[in-house]
């Protein structure tokens, strides 16, 4: 069954705060992954070193995506 409920999302925490270490890693390589990916590792990108709106631009980007 490929339903969204048979399989959680892996970046949503199931512990309360930042307990769920899992979680909180798969976030953090997920945010670094679309930050070189745009290239704002370089220092002459207009956003280098900025992490602002990286998910929200690319959150469709993805098969199986959608934001409602």
């Amino acid at each position: 069954m490929s339903d969204v409920t048979s399989r959680p999302d892996p970046m949503i925490p199931c512990k309360p705060g930042a307990e769920d270490l899992t979680a909180m890693n798969n976030r953090n390589t997920w945010m670094t992954m679309l930050y070189m990916l745009e290239g704002r590792d370089n220092r002459d990108h207009p956003k280098c070193g900025l992490y602002t709106g990286l998910h929200k631009k690319h959150f469709s980007t993805f098969p199986g995506t959608d934001e409602n």
